[in-house]
């Protein structure tokens, strides 16, 4: 049975995390005039909100990187993974996902962006309950169902980049994107420009 429990933790599918996203202003000088700048209310939002996610993200990405790290693992077996999901991954993710529904948006362009977040954060959690729930019944196919579950996530927060890309572009915002995954070996290939936040116009 425990060689059975091994086997199907080798099964399951590493994780990436949402991708990580810091806003940056894009500095434009009104240059030779002395009218008030226009107000942008979206622009407003949208910074406030990519703020917000910046203290946040630490969290999902911290879950997200220890599941990937017992997936990887050559020591570890299933029930070790089994005992991390109930004691600390799932724990903290649902710690993430109450804070993320906690983040304000005031615009219904934000609101929406924030929305498919929301809607792939929520495809992660269940999966992970799902990958528990196939290690108590040992069913390969329950992980099956996770690994569904992880691409559907994946192609979630794939739509979700992109329209944040454009929501921001279209407001002057420019983003500098990572995304975080885990290899196969289990190491950790960032692409990620550095930036401390947002600085004003």
């Amino acid at each position: 049975m425990m060689k059975e429990r091994t086997t199907m933790k080798k099964i399951v599918k590493y994780m990436f995390t949402s991708v990580a996203t810091i806003a940056l202003f894009a500095g434009l000088a009104a240059c030779g005039t002395t009218a008030e700048p226009e107000t942008d209310p979206v622009k407003d939002d949208l910074n406030s909100y990519l703020n917000q996610m910046e203290t946040i993200q630490p969290v999902q990405q911290e879950a997200i990187n220890e599941y990937n790290s017992y997936v990887n693992s050559t020591d570890s077996d299933s029930q070790e993974l089994l005992a991390a999901l109930n004691g600390s991954i799932i724990p903290a993710y649902e710690s993430y996902l109450t804070q993320l529904n906690a983040v304000t948006a005031d615009t219904t362009e934000v609101q929406n962006v924030k929305a498919v977040c929301v809607n792939g954060a929520d495809k992660q959690l269940e999966a992970l309950n799902k990958v528990v729930d196939a290690i108590d019944a040992c069913d390969a196919s329950m992980l099956s169902e996770a690994d569904l579950l992880i691409a559907d996530s994946e192609s979630i927060f794939s739509d979700y980049e992109n329209q944040l890309s454009t929501l921001a572009s279209q407001h002057e915002i420019n983003l500098i994107s990572s995304r975080t995954t885990s290899n196969s070996t289990g190491d950790s290939d960032s692409q990620t420009d550095e930036g401390s936040g947002t600085e004003g116009e």
